[in-house]
């Protein structure tokens, strides 16, 4: 993902640089031919430079080698998606099969973590077992 908004970035500023000068040009000829209407060109500049901006941002704060903002370098995309991805994971699906015992069925999930889930022989929604 950081690779994606670097190149982004750097298409953004590549992007916008024609377009601003080339408008920068055209308002200069109007303003010389004393032409009433030179907003246009103003306004695509203006937009160019928007533009500039934020592919800027985007390729300083995501560049391979870090921003040099100690926090942001630190913080690890992956690991903050890969937590909430967990907790929408946090029972077993309705169809996962478990031991019986005692009326109850029992499911360790996820395997290996000794969080166990129970539910009645008969069916339902799976509940923590918090023994």
């Amino acid at each position: 993902m950081r690779d994606l908004r670097f190149s982004s970035g750097l298409f953004l500023i590549v992007l916008s640089i024609p377009f601003f000068s080339f408008s920068g040009d055209l308002r200069l000829e109007c303003i010389i031919n004393e032409n009433s209407n030179c907003n246009l060109y103003k306004n695509i500049q203006i937009a160019s430079l928007a533009l500039m901006t934020i592919g800027m941002l985007l390729a300083i704060l995501s560049r391979p080698g870090g921003t040099g903002i100690k926090a942001l370098d630190l913080y690890d995309e992956e690991k903050a998606f890969d937590s909430i991805v967990a907790e929408f994971e946090d029972t077993p699906s309705f169809d996962a099969v478990g031991v019986v015992q005692q009326g109850y069925e029992w499911v360790e999930h996820p395997p290996g973590s000794d969080t166990w889930f129970t539910r009645p022989e008969s069916g339902g929604a799976w509940t923590k077992y918090r023994g």
